[in-house]
């Protein structure tokens, strides 16, 4: 998240230099490529770049989420087939109408207390829940693939590409768009561009 941010606000002084003083931004550019302290010109390991273009890592993701999905659809079908539109149980504490799609899946009854819980709400409830379960039975990998997975997403979103992009190379590209970047004033006559629009007016 850090080095997505770092590339973001690069992009966002390479295009919107010309709206401030010059000064301003050579410190930027400086900010970003200086040689020996630049935020671009950091060496970015191998071992940062995401996981998910690592075949072998989304292997071990696969077979961890076959490992949970498989028996979780099966208690879902036996809950489904059984208990459709049951209510189950309530919760200690009120809850707001919004939450009622959420908890009351299958009962179309507005009068119904949001308190009360569907038999498949209860279910998904649980399931989450249960990811310390997982973790103890199938190993810690388990429960933080999920995580993992969202975190690269969440990553590749914040940049504007695809998870399982190279940063280095990112930030090398971005470091040699804002040194190639040409300053031209965008504000030097907006005074007389102002007063020229009011003369008209």
């Amino acid at each position: 998240m850090s080095q997505a941010q770092t590339l973001r606000r690069a992009q966002i002084v390479r295009s919107n230099a010309n709206y401030i003083p010059k000064q301003s931004f050579e410190k930027r550019k400086l900010f970003f490529n200086d040689a020996q302290k630049g935020a671009l010109q950091k060496n970015i390991p191998a071992s940062t770049l995401t996981a998910m273009a690592d075949p072998s890592n989304m292997m071990e993701m696969m077979k961890n989420n076959v490992v949970t999905v498989i028996p979780n659809a099966i208690i879902l079908g036996w809950v489904s087939f059984f208990f459709t539109g049951f209510v189950i149980a309530k919760f200690p504490f009120p809850l707001t109408t919004s939450f009622r799609g959420m908890v009351q899946s299958g009962i179309k009854l507005s009068s119904l207390d949001v308190s009360y819980v569907t038999s498949a709400s209860m279910y998904f409830l649980i399931l989450f829940g249960l990811r310390g379960m997982y973790s103890l039975v199938l190993g810690e990998n388990a429960a933080d693939d999920a995580q993992l997975v969202q975190q690269q997403m969440n990553g590749g979103m914040m940049m504007g590409g695809a998870p399982g992009m190279d940063m280095g190379k990112l930030f090398k590209e971005e470091s040699e768009n804002l040194e190639m970047a040409q300053y031209e004033d965008a504000l030097k006559d907006a005074e007389s561009n102002l007063l020229a629009l009011a003369g008209k007016q």
